[in-house]
């Protein structure tokens, strides 16, 4: 039974981007993809822990638990592309607020042992809860309310403006080749993993808070996510350990957007409250995380 604990540091981003077919009140629509794009940042120092449970020396079963230790994590960047694809007629940027919780658990048989060299496979799921505020937002525009080209402006306003909420659904499968090496009194154990996730579900939800409106979306796709885990274990069974893993996710959906508050957008929504549009939209995500933490090593 091996007990870890330590910190993460995250780097790079998560977005979402929306476009191509549209079903609104006004009818079907084809647009160009995309119309917009919301890119949230995960430069963010993580807690973690993590145990681990080795039944006759062949069967692992893990359980990882993260959560960030500070919320400020640097600037959301919204990026309009509207009426024109190819030319960015909108982007602001503001503070964005992070709060994460990271789950992960997993089961891996040793298939076989050959000297200091031996491979698993297993297989397990990954839950990534995501819910950020943001706040003061500074915003570009090169086009007026009727959307036609004018010198840029510069829009500044203080307060929160959006929250957004993406809950990550990850099924993972794995090939785990150890290397085993003694040093000293004690060893070195170089896991260089190959995992990646055939099937991954995902659902966001963004409040503009400034428009009134609430846009819900379902997405499914896949994930490659390699890491390299090296511990050294003492004689007395106490281990440091370091980790550096990258995550890419990808996955696509609908859309369905709906104003709770129509009379700030009262050219969209003929001042009636409820659902207006549905839109496709894809999710992206790239996650580097470098970890370093101790443990002890429990055996009965």
């Amino acid at each position: 039974f091996n007990l870890e604990n330590g910190f993460e540091r995250y780097f790079f981003y998560t977005r979402y981007q929306i476009g191509g077919k549209i079903l609104s009140r006004q009818g079907v629509g084809i647009t160009y993809f995309p119309l917009s794009e919301l890119k949230f940042p995960l430069d963010v120092f993580m807690i973690y822990s993590n145990l681990t449970l080795t039944l006759l020396d062949r069967i692992s079963i893990h359980f990882n638990v993260k959560k960030n230790i500070h919320n400020r994590v640097g600037k959301m960047q919204d990026s309009d592309w509207v009426p024109l694809p190819g030319l960015k007629t909108i982007y602001s940027e503001s503070d964005a607020r992070l709060n994460a919780i990271i789950t992960e658990t997993d089961l891996d048989v040793r298939l076989y042992t050959i000297s200091f060299f031996s491979i698993k496979l297993g297989a397990g799921f990954m839950h990534q809860y995501l819910h950020y505020s943001c706040s003061n937002v500074v915003q570009t525009d090169i086009i007026d309310s009727n959307y036609n080209l004018e010198m840029p402006s510069i829009i500044m306003i203080q307060g929160k403006i959006i929250t957004y909420e993406v809950q990550y659904y990850i099924f993972t499968m794995q090939i785990i080749p150890v290397f085993t090496i003694p040093i000293g009194r004690g060893y070195l154990q170089i896991t260089p993993a190959i995992r990646f996730s055939p099937y991954l579900k995902a659902r966001d939800i963004d409040d503009h808070i400034l428009r009134g409106k609430i846009a819900k979306g379902d997405s499914k796709g896949t994930a490659f996510m390699p890491y390299l885990n090296i511990r050294y274990f003492f004689a007395n069974r106490v281990f440091i350990a370091a980790k550096l893993e990258y995550l890419y996710l990808r996955s696509k959906g609908k859309q369905t957007q709906s104003y709770y508050n129509p009379f700030l957008e009262p050219q969209v929504t003929n001042n009636i409250p409820g659902w207006s549009a549905r839109i496709e939209n894809k999710l992206k995500s790239e996650q580097l995380v470098i970890s370093l933490g101790a443990g002890y090593s429990f055996e009965f």
